[in-house]
């Protein structure tokens, strides 16, 4: 049996620049291609952001009905989350700790708005045994 499972994402950003920086401060991301308007970051596990910029593009964004709202990121030691945490309130100082059902759950803001959520333990440390509030919008 072959499985598929989510190798990139993609997103639209106002600043490029600005956002690459943030990427690469706070999750160690690298940039692998750079363009004019568009960059490809490369987590250290190599999972790929394709972000590219648009003129014009909003710097405040509403969750939308349906689609993706955001990606969750997992550090994989409670010291990493606590470094990741301390990096995420140097862009978003309302940046929040919580724990649910054992996972503690940082949720921050990107240079754009959009919303970032870093957890540990993360999912292959600790099987998710419920859904926590904040995701059900």
């Amino acid at each position: 049996m072959c499985a598929a499972k989510v190798a990139s994402s993609v997103m639209q950003v106002a600043e490029l620049d600005r956002s690459v920086k943030y990427y690469c401060d706070v999750f160690a991301c690298r940039v692998a291609v750079r363009e004019s308007d568009a960059a490809l970051l490369l987590t250290p596990d190599n999972f790929q952001i394709y972000m590219y910029a648009k003129k014009g593009a909003s710097t405040r964004r509403g969750v939308s009905v349906i689609g993706v709202h955001y990606v969750m990121w997992a550090a994989d030691t409670e010291d990493e989350l606590a470094r990741i945490t301390e990096r995420l309130r140097t862009y978003d100082a309302a940046t929040y700790t919580q724990t649910v059902g054992g996972v503690t759950f940082v949720d921050g803001c990107d240079p754009d708005g959009i919303r970032v959520i870093v957890a540990y333990p993360g999912p292959g440390q600790l099987p998710r045994e419920l859904i926590a509030q904040r995701f059900r919008g």
